[in-house]
């Protein structure tokens, strides 16, 4: 094999395994995501009522492990900590699948900042 055929296939190699499938939110994050001054009625209803006050959870009828339709009923279980344990520590629910990191973050940061009527 020739000194010219051979850099040729280090070349080759070392741009083949140089390549990797990260994606920009992979490396950095979610831009997006920034939770500061998180607002119950801007942030976290929208969460709590996508994701958790849905037919089978959190609703009249539901599980029967509390209502989520406003915002006194989701402080009980902030005030318990089980939102806390469960939604940011747990990452259990909703049962349907953990909430995005994004999702959480928000929710960590609303309960960190007093988890306000906001």
């Amino acid at each position: 094999m020739s000194m010219r055929t051979v850099l040729i296939l280090i070349t080759c190699i070392a741009a083949l395994s140089s390549c990797r499938k990260d994606n920009e939110e992979d490396l950095f994050g979610d831009a997006e995501c920034l939770p500061e001054n998180v607002s119950f009625s801007n942030d976290i209803a929208p969460i709590i009522s996508n994701s958790c006050a849905v037919v089978g959870c959190h609703v009249q009828g539901g599980s029967g492990n509390g209502i989520f339709e406003n915002y006194d009923q989701v402080k009980t279980k902030v005030d318990n900590g089980a939102l806390m344990d469960r939604v940011v520590v747990a990452q259990d629910m909703p049962p349907s699948g953990s909430l995005s990191a994004c999702q959480i973050e928000f929710v960590k940061q609303w309960i960190l900042e007093g988890a306000l009527d906001n």
